[in-house]
């Protein structure tokens, strides 16, 4: 492997490893979770008969998703300990964080722009988990077949979220800036060479 590769890699690691020991010390995937909850919940389905809401709630030093579902005569309350779907954005954080030779604007494109994008990830995750949650909870109701939280089908999402390959997502958003913008400082050493 080449010096340089190996220099990449160990930079990573290094901001990779204090991004989470920042997330352990400081409730930081609680915080995004939160967030991503209130996201998810403002797009639930709400029609006539049916009433659902979620929220990350504090119960000591844990969270709880809480969700809150009526469907007709069917009414649940469901409780899950929380998930860190926050870590994929915590992994491409570091991912910008470790690219050398970042301009500011090129800094904060990536971490917003692509931060951003990467965060609504992390909500598809959370509402393919929450579709699922009441899909369970209606079957074994006796109520299969019902149509779901969502307006969307989230398959798609939960196979990624299901198999970990959500994880790969921001690794490939990255790869593909990165290689955009070498490719843009390679056209711009040949336009001044030619000139």
């Amino acid at each position: 492997m080449p010096r340089l590769a190996l220099v990449l890699v160990a930079r990573f690691a290094l901001v990779y490893g204090l991004l989470v020991w920042l997330c352990a010390s400081v409730p930081v995937y609680a915080w995004i979770e939160s967030a991503a909850s209130r996201v998810a919940d403002a797009g639930l389905r709400e029609r006539a008969m049916e009433s659902r809401a979620l929220e990350l709630e504090r119960r000591g030093d844990a969270f709880v998703y809480v969700y809150d579902l009526r469907v007709g005569a069917i009414s649940r309350t469901l409780e899950h300990p929380y998930h860190k779907h926050a870590f994929v954005l915590v992994l491409y954080l570091a991912l910008v964080l470790a690219t050398p030779k970042l301009g500011a604007r090129d800094l904060a494109s990536a971490a917003l722009g692509g931060g951003a994008v990467v965060f609504l990830l992390c909500v598809a995750m959370l509402m393919s988990d929450v579709e699922r949650w009441e899909i369970d909870a209606l079957a074994a109701a006796g109520y299969p077949g019902a149509p779901g939280p969502f307006p969307v089908s989230l398959g798609f999402i939960e196979g990624l979220h299901r198999t970990a390959a959500a994880g790969l997502l921001p690794v490939i958003l990255w790869t593909f800036f990165a290689a955009s913008r070498a490719g843009g400082r390679v056209r711009t050493r040949r336009a001044t060479a030619s000139a």
